[in-house]
């Protein structure tokens, strides 16, 4: 049995936003879609921000730009980081959403603290951690 990555639990289906859509737009989808981080990326692909929940809020005026309010320096995980090394930076860094991305930084998915209660869940239930769960 190999160690668990952050490629065996991401999800891979991840809505993300460009640097010029509203904050509005990113509240409705974060609403909608029952998340609370949504990764900027640009024409190609590549992280360029994430936003959160707390980010709208902050942002004031909801017709300002996703770049106005976004997170630029956002701290990246790649696919074959240990999962345990995700959460231990999570923990840490008091954070709640990884973004996982290749060499280039084109986005390949994101894994949460969510996921990582999910995967406890799991093991507490006793089902097989390795087993992925149903998450695109």
């Amino acid at each position: 049995m190999h160690a668990l990555t952050v490629g065996d639990m991401m999800t891979t289906q991840v809505r993300t936003l460009r640097k010029d859509e509203t904050l509005i737009a990113a509240d409705w989808d974060m609403v909608v879609g029952g998340f609370r981080h949504i990764p900027v990326v640009d024409q190609e692909h590549h992280l360029i921000g994430l936003v959160s929940d707390l980010d709208v809020v902050k942002g004031g005026d909801t017709n300002r730009s996703v770049a106005s309010a976004m997170t630029r320096d956002v701290h990246t995980v790649g696919p074959k980081t240990s999962a345990l090394e995700a959460l231990e930076y999570l923990l840490m860094a008091k954070q709640t959403a990884l973004p996982v991305v290749d060499d280039d930084r084109t986005l390949l998915g994101i894994v949460t603290a969510t996921d990582f209660l999910e995967l406890a869940r799991r093991a507490l239930v006793g089902l097989d951690i390795h087993t992925p769960h149903v998450r695109g």
